[in-house]
């Protein structure tokens, strides 16, 4: 495909069959990573590979990771950033890596899916044995997909509105809502006006998981 169909037809991929994805490609796809533009071209990121047989998968507690045949784990250096913590330039450099390719992984007729609903920082790193000078950027899942989507009618509705929207793969907000002329403007059902949820509902997943080991650990007591 040309590059603005592959652009346009991108899309976040969660269910996967367990059709293997060769080493080559694995490859490919991270030589795709490393090819997007970092701060002062440090490129200072390090991606661990992660398949099902890595028993310490589970560590990371999500349940589309789990699922995933396939996953890469994006780092970065968080000692070397130029701006400063404002603007967080490293975290820029790695995010840029990350949409490089997941462009690849469509482009290829792959499947994947950004993933930053991670345990704590310190978990993981003790995990996979990551330097405390490396920060966990996000997880990137990829496989190859299945020929019929699977998504809740909750899942649809949380991140597109509806099923038909779902389908079409419609933006949220239109050109004209997103490009502001010389200022920032605020535009007639833009993001600014947006009831956005205040919990995501993995957040509230999250609690729930505490709140039932907190219950058992009393229970034991």
């Amino acid at each position: 495909m040309d590059f603005k169909e592959c652009l346009y037809s991108r899309r976040s991929i969660r269910n996967f069959t367990k059709e293997k994805v060769s080493d080559t490609v694995i490859k490919d796809i991270i030589s795709a990573a490393i090819q997007a533009p970092s701060a002062c071209n440090f490129a200072a990121w390090k991606f661990i590979v992660i398949k099902d047989d890595n028993k310490n998968k589970e560590k990371l507690e999500n349940q589309l990771i789990m699922n995933a045949p396939y996953g890469i784990l994006v780092t970065y250096r968080n000692d070397l950033y130029v701006t400063g913590r404002v603007y967080n330039d490293y975290y820029q450099s790695a995010a840029a890596a990350i949409e490089n390719m997941l462009l690849y992984i469509n482009s290829i007729g792959l499947g994947g899916c950004w993933v930053c609903g991670l345990p704590s920082e310190k978990q993981i790193k003790k995990a996979f044995g990551i330097p405390k000078n490396f920060d966990v950027i996000a997880y990137v899942v990829f496989g190859h997909p299945q020929k019929k989507e699977e998504n809740s009618k909750k899942a649809i509705e949380y991140h597109y509105g509806n099923e038909k929207d779902y389908k079409n793969h419609k933006r949220r907000f239109t050109l004209e809502q997103v490009i502001c002329d010389n200022k920032f403007e605020i535009k007639e059902g833009d993001c600014t006006q947006t009831k956005y949820p205040k919990k995501s509902l993995l957040m509230k997943n999250k609690l729930k998981k505490k709140i039932v080991k907190f219950l058992r650990f009393i229970k034991l007591r």
